[in-house]
């Protein structure tokens, strides 16, 4: 932004080519930094000013033509000529300059000579303690140059830097100088002369010479920041002693208030009262005291960039003035919704075993459920099917196999079913017929082998879906949810612009699906120009690909051999999905946003436009939403089988949106950046850290572009990557298989972070996570009901027989398929089982001192987790009884 301001006349572009060693006809057109004028075409100034910042951003000048230009434009360096000045301490800055007339310069690089003897890459593993020890200069890698003591602070700022890495590696870690070990020496390859340039040296020769006196400079300024230290130490205590006066006087007032028996806002008035009355007088110096305090305040914003301006002719500005933390989100997702495995929601009680087969139910022949009752408007026959499922009779009487009645039926509800949640009743059906009848109607050779069902329906008339769309579904390998679609849950991801090759789609088919040019304005003709993406266009996850061809060929299949129709889909391989619409739908909502499948992504995630995520209510932050095939939700949804209980409606399509309305959509989303690069004033505005609500109405984001077309198109952005998949596909929290290995990972980063206190990290892990987990599975372990194995009855307190005392759920020929048991009296007596496990109580006990022993907590956190780690082995051992060994007695 700089640089682009600078370049305001064909001179001054002429300069900067012969600077960079260019052809004139090699740089963009017309001339970016050009004064405004009434004249001026805003348009086309706009469009030269983004292709020349686009230009620069992938220049790499060398130092000699940095410095040039930071001279010939009055610019600041950039890039790797800038180091990193605020994180280097001042203290070490006298040691450095000794340690920097040793060093020789060879092969353009910055050799210093011993500079890491003694360094041990093992010692990196070394936890920092929380006191350190007296630093031992003959001890550290390197020279062993003594560094000033702290100002501000008691010890050396970045101690534990220097003693694991020596003054010139670590001098060279904290600028952020590119640098590699040859035995003993350190070299540093890159930045080096901006280091020199900075710290009043020079390169001459096969050694750096003094061409400013930088130890006057940073002695004067060390020593004006003692004396402001001694100043602000010495109003400090003038203070704490003022406040501990304060403090004793509020407190006698106070108590003798309570004495007299008045209220609390009372008692507190007249302590503040009373506390007033011991005037502050200030500091004995004001003047002295407020240089102080900018001194100190000057030095904690600047650091050294003052004394380096001094000794630098070139402009100096920070290149890393802020450090921004970040902290592990919830991993990412891409997957099938497949918990529990469903492919049927038909209930089969307990006739499914296990694993709720459907093939195992049939073996029975009769199943008894409970379902809803439904008559047939044709036969008359009871049938808890939306058709009728009885067979039609032969001449003889008997049923023919593969043809059923057929006829529509209604539902008639009992009286005494009228208030019930749920209104269905013990219904017997000949399950084996079904599955039969229904593998005969789709013309299928035989119904796959595990085919699951629901042990119960929750919806509110019980009425089950066509066993033929389980058959389906188990015949493709597709889970069901709840409310009858196929679903694949995705990590939201936001973006705004794309390329062919990014999501693995020719650049024809995408013109076909509306995309004719790029976000510049220009044809599309390749498979490598930038595209920007529709608002309800979608980019599928890979590995979500597989999974939706394999439910298009199972709703064509359901199109041709359940509902006698054309295939719709016509898929076999990813490109033929791109193009169809499908339906996105967030947890916790009922209503899905319509969208189109335009690519695929190599990524845990479904990248869609930041509006898009939006009018699903979510707020793009790695929120976790499904997709379905909107053929699928058309065919298949159905309020009929949505569950009666609170929340059955939540996660549900009840409603469907199908245009995206800016304006309707969660505020967040409005405040997305869009513009296309940051101009100069914004950089430095950004120096007086204003409020951002102080910039806005200079700033593009789309919430200012509400009511016009910009709102959705045009959107902006400042810099582009290579593929938007591009990094580690799965995050090492997916990769790592135990929690003890996660944490490894987690800790282990942060040992070698110098802005991490891998302690304090290790301390808020334990007590975030770790120990409201121990709480709460403590108490549901308390809590908890015990399950019986055989029936799956469950009972909020063991029976005093220690079996199940349920009677038995028979079923089978004869009386007893319709309920009617052989004997009084008889009991399940199938064995008793624990829901919660002594296990899921102590899954983090292990993880969470390995942690402590590892890296440390600290006090209060550490007595927190042995307080819980005693009291889960009070609850699960005999404090009274103690197992012991002959080895007790030696």
């Amino acid at each position: 932004a700089d640089l682009i301001d600078a370049l305001d006349s064909e001179q001054a572009v002429v300069d900067f080519c012969r600077i960079m060693s260019l052809d004139t006809k090699s740089v963009p057109e017309g001339i970016p930094g050009s004064p405004i004028g009434q004249s001026t075409d805003m348009h086309a100034r706009f469009h030269t000013r983004r292709k020349w910042r686009d230009f620069l951003i992938h220049q790499n000048p060398s130092w000699e033509a940095s410095k040039e230009i930071a001279i010939r434009f009055s610019t600041s360096l950039i890039g790797s000529h800038n180091p990193w000045w605020l994180d280097l301490p001042i203290e070490w800055v006298p040691a450095l300059l000794k340690a920097m007339e040793t060093a020789t310069i060879r092969d353009n690089s910055l050799r210093f000579i011993s500079g890491v003897k003694g360094w041990d890459a093992k010692n990196m593993d070394t936890l920092r303690p929380e006191v350190e020890a007296e630093l031992n200069y003959d001890s550290i890698p390197g020279p062993s140059i003594p560094v000033e003591e702290g100002i501000f602070a008691k010890s050396i700022p970045h101690g534990w830097v220097l003693r694991l890495h020596g003054l010139v590696k670590g001098t060279a870690l904290m600028l952020g100088l590119t640098h590699h070990h040859e035995g003993d020496d350190l070299v540093i390859t890159d930045g080096w002369q901006a280091m020199l340039d900075g710290l009043g040296f020079a390169p001459k020769g096969n050694a750096p010479i003094r061409i400013e006196n930088a130890d006057v400079v940073f002695s004067q300024r060390i020593s004006a920041l003692r004396d402001a230290e001694v100043v602000l130490a010495q109003e400090k205590k003038r203070k704490g002693e003022l406040e501990s006066e304060r403090s004793t006087v509020r407190i006698a007032a106070e108590t003798g208030a309570r004495q007299r028996g008045l209220g609390i806002a009372e008692t507190d008035k007249i302590g503040r009262d009373a506390a007033s009355k011991l005037p502050d007088p200030g500091p004995d110096n004001p003047d002295q005291y407020l240089q102080a305090q900018i001194l100190e305040d000057d030095h904690a914003v600047d650091g050294i960039l003052t004394q380096v301006r001094q000794l630098s002719r070139i402009r100096w500005e920070h290149s890393a003035p802020v450090r921004v933390g970040c902290r592990m989100g919830r991993p990412e997702k891409s997957a099938p919704r497949e918990k529990p495995t469903v492919h049927s929601l038909f209930p089969l009680a307990l006739s499914g075993g296990n694993q709720r087969l459907m093939t195992n139910a049939a073996e029975q022949q009769v199943l008894r459920v409970q379902m809803g009752v439904r008559f047939c408007t044709v036969c008359d026959k009871k049938s808890p099917m939306v058709s009728c499922h009885h067979r039609k009779l032969d001449q003889y009487g008997e049923g023919k196999p593969g043809e059923v009645c057929g006829g529509r039926t209604e539902l008639r509800v009992s009286s005494d079913k009228e208030k019930s949640r749920r209104k269905g009743e013990l219904q017997t059906i000949r399950l084996d017929n079904l599955l039969e009848d229904a593998r005969i109607s789709l013309g299928l050779d035989r119904v796959p082998k595990k085919i699951k069902g629901l042990k119960k329906l929750m919806s509110k008339n019980q009425t089950p879906e066509p066993v033929a769309k389980g058959i389906l579904r188990a015949r493709h390998g597709l889970p069901v949810f709840r409310d009858g679609t196929i679903r694949f849950d995705m990590s939201d991801v936001p973006v705004t612009h794309f390329t062919p090759e990014e999501v693995e789609v020719e650049w024809a088919q995408l013109k076909h699906l509306g995309y004719t040019h790029d976000c510049f304005g220009d044809e599309l003709v390749s498979n490598t120009q930038m595209l920007e993406i529709f608002p309800q266009d979608f980019i599928l996850a890979k590995n979500g690909a597989e999974y939706f061809i394999r439910a298009a060929k199972y709703i064509d299949e359901l199109l041709v051999r359940f509902y006698g129709m054309e295939p719709f889909y016509h898929v076999d391989k990813p490109t033929d999905l791109v193009g169809h619409l499908i339906c996105a739908l967030a947890p916790h909502t009922s209503g899905g946003v319509l969208s189109r499948l335009i690519g695929f992504s190599d990524s845990s995630g479904g990248y869609a436009h930041p509006l898009f995520h939006a009018a699903k209510r979510r707020n793009c932050d790695g929120d976790e939403d499904a997709i379905m095939l909107l053929m699928d939700g058309l065919l298949n949804f159905s309020r009929e089988i949505l569950p009666s209980n609170r929340g059955g409606q939540m996660d549900a399509p009840l409603v469907l949106t199908t245009r995206l309305n800016p304006t309707e959509v969660d505020k967040e989303a409005l405040n997305v950046d869009s513009a296309w690069h940051y101009e100069r004033w914004f950089y430095e505005a950004t120096l007086d850290q204003p409020h951002p609500k102080a910039l806005a109405d200079k700033m593009d984001f789309v919430e200012r572009r509400l009511g016009s077309i910009a709102a959705v198109r045009g959107l902006g952005f400042t810099h582009s990557t290579k593929n938007m998949a591009e990094g580690p596909p799965l995050s090492a929290y997916k990769t790592l298989e135990t929690m003890i290995d996660k944490m490894n990972g987690q800790l282990s980063l942060g040992h070698r972070l110098r802005g991490v206190n891998v302690r304090t990290v290790a301390s808020s892990v334990v007590r975030s996570h770790f120990l409201p987990d121990l709480r709460g599975n403590l108490v549901a372990f308390t809590r908890q009901k015990v399950r019986c194995l055989k029936c799956g009855h469950s009972y909020r307190r063991m029976p005093l027989a220690a079996k199940c005392i349920q009677p038995p759920k028979q079923s089978g020929r004869g009386m007893s398929a319709f309920g009617v048991r052989k004997a009084e009296g008889e009991m399940c007596n199938g064995n008793l089982a624990l829901t919660v496990t002594e296990g899921a109580v102590r899954k983090y006990i292990k993880v969470t001192k390995h942690v402590m022993e590892t890296y440390g907590v600290d006090h209060y956190t550490k007595q927190n987790v042995e307080w819980l780690a005693d009291s889960v082995e009070s609850l699960f051992n005999n404090d009274k009884a103690k197992q012991m060994s002959l080895a007790d007695f030696l």
